[in-house]
């Protein structure tokens, strides 16, 4: 077999699992978001946009849900805007405890 072709295999393969990868966390999110909907009572809107394809979900079914990012931004109290260097310092103050604790 020609290396070419050994290579442009290992590449696909290798696109496939990272697609299977990102489907399985994709459907976890969803799950998340219905078990918070549907079991705590709490309103989730979720939009999920992979290679320009969009995947929504609500949990009512409003034509008024989810509510406009403005709506969204003149809600009081107002909104907690979490970007993702915040659930980075979250998850890297989580880590430095642990450590410590085991430390310990």
């Amino acid at each position: 077999m020609d290396t070419t072709n050994v290579k442009r295999n290992d590449e696909g393969k290798r696109r496939k699992r990272k697609n299977e990868g990102l489907n399985r966390r994709k459907d976890t999110l969803i799950k998340k978001a219905y078990e918070l909907g549907e079991f705590d009572g709490i309103d989730v809107a979720l939009i999920i946009c992979k290679h320009g394809r969009y995947t929504t979900y609500r949990s009512r079914d409003h034509a008024s849900w989810p509510p406009s990012v403005a709506e969204i931004q003149t809600a009081y109290p107002l909104p907690k805007n979490i970007l993702p260097e915040d659930i980075e310092k979250r998850f890297s103050k989580h880590t430095r405890e642990k450590k410590i604790a085991s430390q310990e």
